[in-house]
């Protein structure tokens, strides 16, 4: 995945539900536009998604032998080999909100809530009409923007208030072979999740750790959160972590343990690439660049469930999901944030390609940004 950003969460939630909603929030008195925003169906279209046979992971990533491509997604109006030139595009392609609510129900409870309840993000998932003013989901010729804006008629980018873009592709992830992310669609039980472990991949959880010294913007997390109550035989752990070569790895007594990269995400497009071994190691890899810089241990709860949809037995799998979060407690130089046409301190995350592999990374090892290992 090319992207740049300054605030960047990737997660893949497992035992969760997409919620569809129909008609729109009306707005307070007052009017503030920010706080109406459109709750319509947002279902992409129920066709395979774009393919590239020739697709690579880039920056010298090898895919091991009979791998191939199962989705290419080439953003831009302007970007060469661009399948998702439009802003409806986006629509046509990804859910536009988070997964949570009733799961057993079409219908999600709570809705478009994202994160607001949690004072420490500030980003809440909303969907505007292409075109709107306030519209978070907008293409333009570089790649996909996801904004983010303050609420009161964009005055107030304190916490729980900061509207943030996000977008979740619905193809399955599992460790291995994929899925096919449209079973029982628009039925009455799409993508439909009984009760079971939750538990979710988070890369790049890129809060601040100007606390220790590291610059906003030069973070990266890369980690399994052990609070879902999933039952583990061995609790997720980091395996390897990049120290050296313009890397510094904060370790375990930092909560979680962290990396800071030798550069400002914001400053540039990067390439990040997830590689989930399916070799029964248990074992999840995060290149940037080219370079293997993380490695955590993680034994996927492989359970099944009855899809009511086809009567068939099925694992259960994973979304990608990339949000900005937009968290404005954590500003550059501890400037209070202002809005600034939508952009709250720039806070704009740009994403040019998203592309799976039925396959895995040849030798990822070899990769290392740096010879070290913790075990």
């Amino acid at each position: 995945m090319k992207l740049r950003h300054a605030i960047l969460s990737l997660a893949a939630p497992l035992a969760i539900w997409p919620f569809m909603v129909a008609g729109a929030e009306a707005a307070p008195a007052g009017g503030d536009p920010t706080a109406t925003f459109l709750t319509t169906v947002n279902n992409p279209r129920p066709a395979p998604l774009p393919v590239v046979p020739g697709a690579k992971p880039g920056d010298g990533l090898a895919l091991q032998p009979g791998s191939r491509n199962a989705f290419s997604l080439v953003m831009g109006s302007a970007q060469r080999g661009a399948n998702m030139t439009t802003s409806q595009s986006i629509r046509d392609y990804f859910f536009l909100n988070y997964m949570e609510g009733d799961l057993t129900k079409a219908i999600g409870s709570p809705m478009d809530t994202g994160q607001a309840n949690n004072n420490t993000f500030a980003a809440v998932a909303r969907h505007y009409a292409p075109g709107d003013p306030n519209d978070l989901h907008v293409m333009k010729s570089d790649g996909m923007h996801l904004r983010a804006i303050c609420s009161k008629n964009r005055t107030d980018c304190s916490p729980g208030h900061v509207w943030g873009a996000m977008v979740r592709l619905p193809f399955e992830w599992p460790p291995g072979p994929g899925g096919n992310p449209y079973r029982g669609f628009k039925g009455a039980n799409a993508l439909y999740r009984a009760s079971g472990p939750l538990f979710e991949i988070d890369w790049n959880d890129n809060f601040s750790r100007f606390y220790n010294g590291v610059p906003t913007g030069e973070q990266i997390d890369f980690g399994t959160p052990n609070i879902y109550h999933t039952k583990w035989q061995v609790p997720p752990h980091g395996v390897y972590w990049a120290e050296g070569n313009g890397w510094r790895y904060y370790g375990k007594s930092n909560k979680p343990e962290f990396e800071r990269a030798p550069f400002d995400w914001s400053q540039g497009f990067h390439d990040l690439v997830g590689n989930w071994r399916g070799d029964g190691s248990n074992l999840l890899d995060l290149f940037v660049d080219g370079k293997l810089v993380a490695t955590l241990y993680m034994e996927y709860p492989a359970k099944t469930y009855v899809d009511p949809a086809d009567g068939k037995t099925k694992q259960f799998a994973m979304h990608l999901m990339i949000g900005n979060q937009a968290v404005p407690g954590f500003s550059r130089l501890g400037k209070p944030v202002a809005d600034n046409d939508g952009i709250p301190d720039g806070w704009t995350m740009v994403v040019q390609e998203i592309s799976g592999w039925y396959g895995n990374i040849a030798n990822p090892d070899s990769h290392r940004a740096a010879p070290n290992a913790l075990q």
